[in-house]
Formats: C-alpha cells, sequence, structure tokens
C-alpha cells in the first residue's frame, strides 16, 4: 500500500512539472531518445527505487530491501525506456497500416487477450500445478 501511495503521489508532481507520456513525442521511422525523455527515465527510475526501498522497508519482511529496491527501479527504468524509444516506430508503421489490415491485427490482439485470459481457467480445469 505503501508503495502505490509513494509513486501515485511521484506521478501527481511529475504530471504537475510538465512530464506526461506525450514528452517530445512524434511519430517517426526510427527509434528516438530526447534529452527530457531520458531524464524523465532516470527520474522515473531513482523515484522508483526510492519507493520500493521505503516501502521495503516499512514492510519489514525484506530479507534485503535494497537489492529489492534497485531490481524494481531498473526494471522500471529499462521498460520506461525501451518504451519511449520503440513506440514512435511502432506508431509511425500503424497510422500508416491500411484500415482492413489494421482491424485484422486488432481482432488478432482482442482474440490474444481473451486466449491469455483463460489461461488461469484451463489451469485450474486441467489441475496444473503452479510452482
Amino acid at each position: 500500500m505503501a508503495f502505490g501511495i509513494l509513486i501515485t503521489t511521484g506521478q501527481v508532481i511529475a504530471y504537475s512539472r510538465g512530464m506526461r507520456p506525450g514528452l517530445d513525442y512524434e511519430a517517426s521511422r526510427r527509434p528516438r531518445l530526447s534529452r527530457r525523455q531520458f531524464w524523465g527515465t532516470v527520474v522515473r527510475t531513482v523515484g522508483y527505487s526510492t519507493a520500493a526501498l521505503v516501502s521495503g522497508v516499512l514492510a519489514q519482511h525484506l530479507e534485503h530491501p535494497w537489492r529489492f529496491a534497485v531490481r524494481v527501479g531498473v526494471v522500471t527504468g529499462l521498460v520506461t525506456a525501451v518504451g519511449i524509444i520503440v513506440n514512435p516506430y511502432i506508431e509511425y508503421y500503424a497510422d500508416r497500416l491500411p484500415k482492413r489490415a489494421l482491424g485484422v491485427l486488432g481482432i488478432a490482439l482482442i482474440l490474444c487477450g481473451f486466449a491469455l485470459q483463460s489461461i488461469q481457467y484451463w489451469a485450474e480445469l486441467l489441475d496444473v500445478k503452479v510452482v
């Protein structure tokens, strides 16, 4: 609960200071990362690491709260950076797809979502042991 409160507060502060998902965004054929996007990723990484460290210390059941905090921060930073770099490339090609192809892709994604959602029920029905 502490982690959720801390990252929500951090996001509200970041948004109030101008950081937003569409910052320096443009659909392009090349992946790109602007200076502001880079620093936003660094700040998010540090913020998530700090929130994970504080919540890990508050929880008092983690053996190594620093290791947990670094792991959360690095994963968050990497996912943010990859998303920022790759999304303009995806957007560029999605904007140029024919309507029928885009519709087929949308249906395929919906069906994949249904299939992934049903895995939990199939695992229960087939009595699959989850470790």
